[in-house]
């Protein structure tokens, strides 16, 4: 106990006795919650201070002086009162899982029995902002189609509204029965006009569930996830799963977490539940024995090309680098598909918005034709 307190450069000031875990702390439902970003920031901070050699708990004191962020400043408190009572950095992040995940307090836990905490803190900074980077890269994809779709919902419904009654008051006046396509746009506008209120009520709906879909990470990775049945888009799905995969099994292992670890953390990772059950079925064949790439082979997890690099890692002893390699080519990879799944998707977004537009303006003009007609 003394060698450890004089390698953090403590001391005793105040002895009392404690369990072998972290207290027990109540946490509100109603207490705010730090966001990943604020995480992100909490640990490259905690990760410079201790690279120049600040003690763990001065460190903390530093952090929660300097950070203006209320959620982030009352859990980087509570985590330096543990610290204080002689407890462990990964004792203290463990009482708040919605901010540190599984996989970061394993890595903490691991790290501070090697004594190399502040390059795995380095290290897991470097990764979630990489992570968070991907993510924002694959829903900046799909943002500019959905409010595409939007404005031309949107627009729809004002043209329904305020537009088509005045021509369709005027037909009606002269008696005048329309043939072809543009009854079709005149009920619409009937329609919608005596159900305004509710689709008032709609429209102010789907703006708080979109609202809710951004800022909410599970129900985004549900949606992102659906996608995989649409053509060109699973191919995004697989190199994003390839990318979070070997980065987050490189992390772990270069941590010293061992495989079947590391394969449980990552299932927990997983926000959509088909990859989720698929590292499932690897974790169950590597604990019976099985190769790790053998295992990913027969469920079919990984492009063939990321297999072939992580068996010839696997083979050499160093799966870590290789895991690296894989993440580091299907990113490159998944930014160039981003970019053309955009320059695709927003143009037939546009023409296909276009065409609908141009349907309900060539059925009013030829109604408008039609009265002309009748008056001549």
């Amino acid at each position: 106990m003394t060698t450890e307190l004089e390698r953090r450069s403590l001391l005793p000031i105040d002895i009392e006795e404690v369990n072998g875990s972290a207290p027990k702390r109540r946490v509100s439902i109603l207490a705010p919650t730090p966001s990943y970003e604020d995480v992100t920031a909490l640990t490259e901070d905690l990760a410079a201070l201790l690279t120049g050699s600040v003690a763990l708990d001065r460190a903390l004191q530093i952090i929660y002086q300097s950070t203006k962020r209320r959620a982030l400043a009352g859990i980087v408190y509570s985590m330096w009162k543990v610290i204080s009572k002689g407890h462990s950095l990964g004792e203290a992040i463990a009482a708040y899982p919605k901010a540190f995940p599984r996989t970061y307090v394993k890595m903490v836990e691991v790290a501070e029995v090697a004594g190399n905490l502040d390059v795995t803190l380095q290290v897991i900074a470097q990764n979630r902002r990489r992570q968070s980077e991907l993510r924002h890269r694959l829903t900046s994809a799909l943002a500019y189609p959905c409010f595409l779709i939007f404005a031309a919902i949107g627009v729809f419904f004002f043209v329904l509204i305020v537009v088509v009654p005045q021509f369709d008051q005027a037909l009606v006046e002269t008696g005048n029965s329309s043939l072809g396509s543009e009854p079709l746009v005149f009920t619409l506008s009937r329609i919608a006009v005596g159900h305004r209120t509710l689709l008032a009520y709609a429209g102010a709906a789907l703006i708080g569930a979109a609202v809710f879909v951004a800022r909410s990470d599970a129900v985004k990775a549900a949606l992102i996830s659906m996608l995989r049945y649409i053509p060109g888009f699973d191919t995004l799905l697989t190199q994003q799963r390839a990318v979070v995969f070997c980065s987050t099994l490189a992390m772990l292992s270069r941590s010293g977490v061992d495989l079947p670890t590391a394969l449980r953390l990552i299932r927990d990772l997983m926000r959509d539940k088909n990859s989720a059950n698929l590292v499932a079925g690897v974790l169950a064949e590597v604990r019976d024995g099985s190769r790790l790439t053998d295992a990913l082979a027969r469920v079919d997890f990984l492009p063939p090309y990321g297999l072939q690099i992580l068996r010839v890692g696997e083979t050499t002893g160093e799966a870590d680098k290789a895991a690296w390699r894989v993440a580091s080519y299907y990113e490159t990879k998944l930014d160039r598909s981003i970019a053309r799944a955009t320059a695709i998707a927003g143009p037939l977004v546009l023409l296909a918005i276009s065409a609908f537009i141009a349907w309900i303006i060539v059925s009013v003009i030829t109604a408008l034709l039609s009265l002309n007609e009748l008056l001549l």
